[in-house]
């Protein structure tokens, strides 16, 4: 009896180290340096740009270089589409799917948790620095870009860890994912003019903040408990 009490509790044991974090160790330090930069992307334009009205220097330069023909909006449209409360909804939901499918439990609510952090500090930060576009609209910081690069970031975490990566590549892979998802997204919000540019900046600050740090938190919460 005591044997197998013995080797019932080693199963348990091993069943419970088979719970993968939300951020695997190799990417932990990684993880919070890209909440830091996260939050001087948001923080740094945020202070800078608060209360105005009008695109910036840097906004000028950007915008002639985005904008396309008319014709071509339906692609930027689409974009747009998923940064829209159904859209990002959806493509949270997937990446949930995604990381329950792989048994990444703590990723999963990760992403839950992260995106809903994204999706409020997104529309309180906007009343917060008042910054407008097309004289009402409060722009900063681009909830859309926040949300794109949101789910890129949970997806380069994810795919760290199924690929088992070590912290060099697996950070290039998070960082570079999220600059992809945040960069498609923040042409389609300056093309629509729905955005400053600097605005997308902030939008990705945002995400590159909060899903890191969340994540971190997820892990420290549940080791504890």
């Amino acid at each position: 009896m005591g044997e197998m009490a013995t080797n019932e509790g080693g199963h348990a044991r091993a069943g419970a180290r088979e719970i993968r974090p939300a951020v695997i160790p190799a990417l932990r330090l990684s993880a919070a340096l890209l909440t830091i930069l996260g939050a001087l992307l948001l923080a740094v334009p945020a202070v800078t740009y608060a209360g105005g009205t009008a695109p910036a220097g840097l906004d000028r330069w950007i915008q002639p270089r985005v904008n396309t023909p008319a014709g071509a909006w339906q692609t930027a449209l689409a974009v747009d589409w998923i940064g829209e409360p159904i859209g990002r909804s959806l493509a949270v939901l997937l990446v949930m799917a995604l990381c329950l499918l792989a048994g990444r439990r703590r990723l999963a609510v990760a992403a839950f948790i992260g995106m809903g952090v994204v999706t409020v500090l997104s529309t309180v930060l906007k009343d917060i620095v008042d910054r407008r576009i097309h004289d009402d609209f409060l722009s900063y910081p681009s909830g859309h870009t926040a949300a794109a690069t949101a789910v890129c970031v949970v997806l380069g975490l994810l795919l760290s860890d199924l690929l088992t990566l070590g912290q060099v590549f697996g950070t290039a892979l998070v960082l570079g994912l999220a600059l992809a998802g945040g960069a498609a997204m923040a042409y389609a919000q300056i093309d629509l003019t729905a955005h400053y540019p600097t605005d997308t900046i902030g939008g990705f600050g945002l995400a590159l903040m909060a899903v890191p740090a969340t994540a971190l938190l997820v892990d420290k919460l549940a080791g504890h408990r």
